[in-house]
């Protein structure tokens, strides 16, 4: 049987290019190995999210006094707060499954291998399922997985991945986390937030060193705060038995350290999965970093798409899942280009953190001319009323056409408060536009409306904090 559209891999990208196909009347073969949804629906985005929301429930019971609610005999069951994450998943599996169901995708679960650009080989668990699928065009969706850094001693009991940590039967007295961008520092709030004694080691000279240096800061004040050790432009020499259970010894600035935890989290990247030797067989280009696409998300070979992680290009679920819309479309003779200056990014900390577009470190490494304001969530009346105060709102104009170029918010809700800027940037919208927008009050989205401000003028709840 022959299919206009077969995609390999059903995680963010794959299952949303095979909608998005199924939608534009194609028909579409699905093939998935391992779990509906990907890495983001089972092993990232929605269980990590879900235990996020536990420890940020339990933390909040600790400042009920502040409200003037008093509650004895305050616990937690962490059998049950495992037992809700693998609920939530389930629960949106099972939407997904239907989905799928309702767009006549056909959805088979089983590893598929490049036989030529319009073939591939299906194998399942039913030997009677083996076969051939022929498709007029493929989506490559295979998505990426944990890397594991060329330390010794990272392969011991104990040393585990973002994908082991989801499954622990218990808190851990202590963990070291190897890496402190999103996933490490998500981590670290987490088991913290639940009594673990948390250090996070980072190789760079600052935490999440993708973000802009006032987020950097803040958040590291914030970590420690939460009772977070921080241990940054540390490398990490090697991983041993230990008196607690592991010990990692660290280098920095000339002194070796050795750290002791019951669990070693490494969470120091991910990496493309993809068969080097399969894709050269038929021509597809790639690099370490992932296979290589154009902005249409064509490979090499023209009616071959990549979508998602494995393309290595903005590791994130929302980017994925554009790309799989972009791929669909091109795949029937549409004319979609993806572009990358207006992708969030959030870090679901307590408080959250998310950005888009320039950070302050890159105008200045470009040579961009910029003004920066910047607005505090203790300033904003609802953030008080909350009793969420610890946050701010940087925005960044371009100095001659006031136009926003970068959108940095770290506060409650703040990947919910990242779509006004996302839109400004990809609108062109300048700070005055933005500044003229009629918000609700009293609500967090003033914040921004505040920083607007003060990209031109002055801010009315808070001095101007322009530079």
């Amino acid at each position: 049987m022959e299919y206009q559209l077969c995609v390999i891999g059903a995680g963010t990208g794959g299952y949303v290019a095979a909608i998005k196909a199924a939608q534009l009347g194609a028909k579409v073969i699905l093939i998935e190995k391992d779990n509906l949804g990907g890495v983001c629906m089972n092993k990232g985005c929605i269980p990590t999210k879900t235990l996020l929301k536990s420890a940020e429930k339990w933390q909040d019971l600790q400042k009920l006094e502040e409200f003037g609610i008093f509650v004895e005999g305050m616990a937690y069951d962490w059998q049950k707060v495992m037992e809700r994450k693998n609920n939530v998943v389930y629960q949106m599996r099972k939407g997904l499954e239907q989905l799928i169901k309702l767009n006549k995708i056909e959805l088979v679960v089983g590893k598929a291998t490049f036989v030529d650009k319009n073939t591939v080989h299906l194998v399942t668990d039913n030997p009677d399922d083996e076969r051939d699928i022929v498709a007029k065009k493929i989506i490559i969706a295979t998505g990426s997985e944990p890397s594991r850094p060329p330390i010794p001693g990272a392969d011991l009991l104990g040393v585990i991945t973002s994908d082991e940590v989801l499954k622990l039967d218990e808190i851990p007295g202590s963990m070291i986390i190897i890496g402190a961008g999103a996933v490490g520092v998500e981590f670290a709030g987490i088991y913290a937030g639940f009594g673990c004694m948390t250090t996070v080691v980072e190789m760079a000279p600052t935490i999440l060193p993708l973000c802009d240096v006032d987020m950097q800061k803040r958040m590291g004040l914030v970590l420690r705060k939460q009772h977070i050790a921080i241990k940054t432009g540390a490398t990490v020499k090697s991983i041993t038995r230990g008196v607690e259970g592991l010990a990692v010894t660290i280098e920095s600035k000339g002194k070796e350290e050795v750290l002791e935890a019951e669990k070693v989290l490494l969470a120091a990247g991910r990496r493309p999965i993809f068969v080097a030797e399969e894709l050269d067989r038929i021509g597809v280009s790639h690099t370490k970093k992932g296979i290589t696409v154009n902005e249409k998300m064509e490979t090499s070979i023209p009616g071959i798409y990549a979508v998602g992680d494995v393309t290595g290009m903005s590791m994130f679920a929302h980017s994925a899942s554009h790309q799989g819309l972009i791929a669909a479309v091109n795949a029937f003779e549409g004319e979609a280009v993806m572009h990358y200056e207006a992708i969030p990014s959030c870090i679901f900390t307590q408080p959250e953190i998310a950005q888009v577009g320039m950070t302050e470190q890159e105008c200045k490494e470009t040579g961009r001319q910029v003004v920066i304001s910047k607005f505090n969530f203790m300033a904003n009346g609802k953030a008080v009323s909350m009793g969420e105060t610890e946050g701010l709102v940087k925005l960044i104009s371009d100095e001659k056409t006031h136009k926003i170029v970068g959108c940095h918010i770290m506060g409650a809700h703040a990947s919910d408060l990242i779509m006004e800027g996302l839109i400004a940037i990809q609108q062109g919208l300048t700070a005055e536009n933005l500044a003229d927008c009629i918000h609700p009050h009293p609500t967090l989205s003033e914040a921004v409306g505040e920083a607007a401000m003060g990209l031109f003028g002055n801010m009315i709840h808070q001095v101007s904090m322009r530079k």
